[in-house]
């Protein structure tokens, strides 16, 4: 196998669950990313990782409802990134003696896991800003499936897609369910941000990149150390929560996603309602609302069977995608992102998002249009 262009890899890991040999594992690249590599030596050769990684992604027109909806109990709601409505999707599945895929923080890594129990569940409650590493969660979904379980998995609309050209079909005991990507962001930088955090005392244990203490709308990354401290600073403050929101630390193909659709592979895409005080002006709680995007006749029977927790409307598609941008453009500059790559190799991170801040400045005039249309900017990378 050979890597025809690392702008396309998503690292999902498609190719390492479908390898007989197992000669394809999932390593960082120089900037934290994972990226497949191939142990030539025990390849045998037989062009099932080329064969699986897709290279068209397949989303029929359809019609897709929107809802919008946040958990009635509070306390979920607010332990919840948005508006709590995967907690229940998976309480549903278990209830059924089921399982739930999702990705939990292992010490500073996130790692795609299940969970059998309630008492599990919290592990994967909660957004976490970096890039999974799958492992073989793809052969333990089949697994589960072959032994007839119910199997709730969550993941970006990559890893989604991955799933189901790995399991070739989409099963009846399966609920499959993605989120609106922003985009993935480095395992490494976390690391570095860790490493350069002098507030810190201690490595965390305990990490929430979604925490509403200022409110949903100013979210906050907090942090309980090894030796009991407690560390939080909102988004504006923060310095890896702002290379996240800027663009900086994404992985190159979340610049070019092509999975950034309305009709989607998965059952049930959730994300959060942003804007919506201004479509209906009583959903002004700073709690968290989330949208539901219900992709087919299955995720509309798990939507329905979680109607008694939550309080949910219908909304407009079209009112929807204007707050929502990520459901279908991808980040535009990826001249930035490479800079702030290059930058934080010798740089600390705040300095890095502040030279790329000033050269994104200096090309601004530099390619502003010196004839025709006044103040029309145009920038001078691609």
């Amino acid at each position: 196998m050979k890597l025809k262009n690392k702008d396309e890899c998503t690292g999902c890991g498609l190719c390492s669950n479908v390898c007989p040999a197992e000669c394809i594992k999932m390593e960082r690249d120089s900037e934290g990313f994972y990226y497949p590599f191939v142990n030539q030596k025990i390849c045998v050769v037989c062009g099932r990782c080329e064969k699986y990684c897709y290279n068209t992604v397949t989303n029929p027109p359809k019609e897709v409802h929107v809802y919008a909806a946040y958990n009635k109990d509070l306390i979920r709601r607010l332990k919840a990134s948005s508006g709590g409505i995967f907690e229940l999707l998976s309480r549903e599945v278990l209830s059924r003696q089921g399982v739930v895929f999702g990705v939990k923080m292992d010490g500073l890594e996130a790692i795609h896991t299940y969970v059998e129990t309630l008492e599990d569940l919290d592990l994967l409650l909660g957004s976490k800003y970096m890039q999974s590493d799958v492992g073989r969660s793809y052969q333990q979904v089949k697994e589960f499936l072959q032994e007839g379980r119910w199997v709730l998995f969550s993941g970006t609309p990559c890893q989604v897609d991955a799933l189901l050209k790995f399991l070739g079909e989409k099963p009846e005991c399966l609920l499959t369910v993605d989120f609106i990507c922003h985009g993935i962001s480095s395992p490494k930088v976390f690391e570095k941000y860790i490493d350069e955090n002098v507030e810190l005392n201690g490595n965390p244990t305990q990490i929430c990149f979604r925490d509403k203490t200022e409110g949903w709308n100013d979210f906050s990354i907090a942090m309980i150390t090894e030796k009991g401290q407690y560390y939080r600073k909102n988004m504006h403050e923060d310095v890896y929560l702002q290379s996240f929101l800027k663009n900086m630390n994404l992985r190159r193909s979340c610049f070019n996603c092509v999975f950034r659709t309305v009709a989607r592979v998965s059952d049930l895409t959730l994300g959060d309602f942003w804007g919506c005080e201004n479509i209906w002006k009583d959903w002004m709680e700073n709690k968290g609302y989330s949208l539901i995007f219900v992709q087919n006749e299955k995720g509309k029977k798990f939507w329905n069977s979680i109607q008694n927790g939550i309080i949910s409307r219908e909304v407009d598609l079209e009112k929807v995608l204007a707050y929502n941008q990520s459901m279908l453009i991808s980040p535009w500059d990826k001249y930035s992102r490479d800079l702030f790559f290059k930058m934080i190799r010798k740089e600390t991170i705040a300095d890095s998002i502040k030279k790329v801040e000033k050269n994104e400045k200096g090309r601004e005039k530099k390619g502003r249009k010196r004839k025709g249309l006044r103040g029309e900017i145009w920038c001078v990378y691609n």
